[in-house]
């Protein structure tokens, strides 16, 4: 027999691991690449959701800012208005306590003219 044939079953039975091997590390990397082309589909999509969000706070801070000036304005709008009101309650508070001190000064008459007319009553009785 021709030792041939067993020669060749050793060498192709190698050649056949090696073949599968190559075979499977195509196979990871063909999964690697589907992966990584997810990956990068992900990272496209977050980088325009992100743009999105920059423009979002853009006009925000857009509306905030404008908003701000309205609110300054009204201020200076009104200022002098309530500085006028301010002024007259005031004056009223003084007026009030000029009434009330005048009032008190008719309670303490009052009290004092009592007292003289029930003197003047006990007087006349006895």
């Amino acid at each position: 027999m021709n030792e041939e044939p067993t020669k060749d079953l050793a060498t192709r039975a190698f050649q056949k691991r090696v073949l599968d091997e190559f075979a499977a590390v195509r196979a990871e990397q063909a999964a690697m690449r589907k992966d990584i082309t997810e990956i990068r589909t992900d990272i496209i999509e977050i980088r325009t959701q992100q743009a999105a969000m920059a423009k979002n706070i853009a006009a925000i801070d857009q509306r905030l800012t404008t908003l701000e000036k309205t609110v300054d304005d009204r201020l200076k709008e009104t200022r002098p208005i309530w500085e006028a009101v301010q002024e007259q309650v005031q004056r009223l508070v003084e007026k009030f306590d000029i009434v009330l001190q005048e009032l008190y000064d008719v309670r303490t008459d009052s009290k004092i003219y009592g007292r003289r007319i029930g003197e003047l009553e006990r007087r006349m009785l006895s």
